[in-house]
């Protein structure tokens, strides 16, 4: 719908305006028990949620509690988002890191709402506690960081995970496997080691994060391991060594997901089989396999810093690359690759990737999706 508008009640389409509970052009409708502007979208239409850029909302600079500022940093700065899939509450946390932003406040912002709108739950730690370089802050909460696909919602434990740090506040050189949390019931971050750390190092730049959505579980490789995470427990294990001919890097920057129903994880890209379209396939059980990508859009789901989702209801995986409104369908079988159809005007492109910025809400029915600090987040409907 080129330059269609959202309408109270409804969404419009190429050719006008739907209301709410009524039919569009091109597809099936979803209408009850959603907000008004999630009503009369036809499938796999986008639509922009006005108000809902981060850049709205201000927040104390640490160095001056008398001055308010808008740190683009937030979420250009290689930054991602976390997301309670039973509720459509959206989470950023501790974003920032290297020379871009100091502060490790706490946002939270209920796509659910008819206007949702951005709120901070907690301030940033204070200028005279931070320094630069380090995991932790003096008041003992964790340096600001790129978060790259590190952010994650645990929703039995009520908590907004940090897996590790990419580039912490400071000289960009200081990363970190330190597992922190944010509790919603306490309106804090857990103390300094109440979670176990990553196991090893290997460099936790850009390094990718698959998360189940049905356990919450977190699979990741590091140290030459690929390696889970069980929510339950916040316990590690080992699934899988890394494959002889490669380094610590084969899976940097690459988007992953899982696919809980053949129990295995994709991530496509192998940073040594680049030229070859090749991802990894990791099962539960520990096998690890080359999956090679094909299609016409093969070469836009082998890229890195994509945001990867896997949606049961179509038994596919998406990939949202950071160019504008483009969607790539991957078969989980085939791993065959196509560009996925879109109706309605398109978002702009991503600023320093997509990483985790693309959130599947099942209640929703689709994807939430937040190019960059300054703009406002989009929805596709799935369904």
């Amino acid at each position: 719908m080129a330059g269609g508008a959202a309408t109270a009640g409804g969404a419009a389409t190429a050719g006008g305006a739907a209301t709410a509970g009524g039919a569009t052009a091109g597809g099936t409708v979803f209408d009850g028990g959603v907000p008004t502007w999630r009503q009369g979208l036809a499938k796999w239409q986008w639509v922009e949620l006005p108000g809902t850029s981060l850049s709205s909302l201000a927040v104390v600079d640490p160095n001056d509690s008398s001055m308010m500022v808008r740190p683009a940093g937030r979420i250009d700065a290689w930054n991602g988002l976390s997301a309670n899939r039973d509720t459509s509450e959206v989470y950023l946390a501790c974003a920032g890191g290297h020379g871009d932003w100091m502060g490790n406040e706490v946002y939270a912002i209920d796509l659910s709402l008819d206007v949702p709108r951005w709120r901070m739950l907690r301030g940033p730690t204070p200028g005279n506690f931070i320094s630069t370089n380090v995991a932790y802050y003096a008041d003992g909460r964790p340096s600001s960081t790129h978060l790259y696909y590190a952010l994650h919602f645990v929703r039995a434990r009520g908590r907004i995970f940090k897996m590790s740090s990419g580039s912490v506040w400071g000289d960009g050189n200081g990363n970190n496997n330190k597992v922190d949390a944010f509790s919603l019931a306490n309106n804090d971050y857990d103390p300094m080691g109440t979670y176990a750390d990553v196991p090893g190092m290997g460099g936790a730049i850009s390094r990718p994060y698959a998360y189940d959505p049905n356990t919450d579980d977190a699979y990741t490789f590091a140290a030459g391991q690929f390696r889970k995470w069980t929510a339950s427990t916040a316990a590690w294990s080992n699934v899988a060594a890394r494959p002889s001919y490669a380094n610590d890097d084969i899976v940097g920057e690459s988007p992953s997901a899982v696919d809980p129903t053949r129990q295995r994880v994709l991530f496509t890209r192998n940073a040594y089989r680049t030229t070859q379209r090749q991802g990894l396939l990791l099962t539960f059980a520990g096998s690890l396999t080359d999956a090679q990508l094909g299609g016409p859009a093969a070469a836009q789901a082998n890229r890195g810093q994509n945001g990867m989702q896997y949606l049961p209801g179509e038994d596919v995986f998406l990939s949202k690359t950071p160019t504008a409104g483009e969607v790539v369908r991957i078969n989980p079988d085939t791993f065959e690759s196509t560009l996925q159809a879109t109706s309605g005007a398109e978002p702009p492109s991503a600023v320093n990737g997509v990483y985790t910025r693309w959130l599947d809400l099942p209640r929703l029915k689709g994807f939430a999706y937040l190019p960059s600090h300054a703009a406002n987040f989009w929805f596709l409907a799935s369904e």
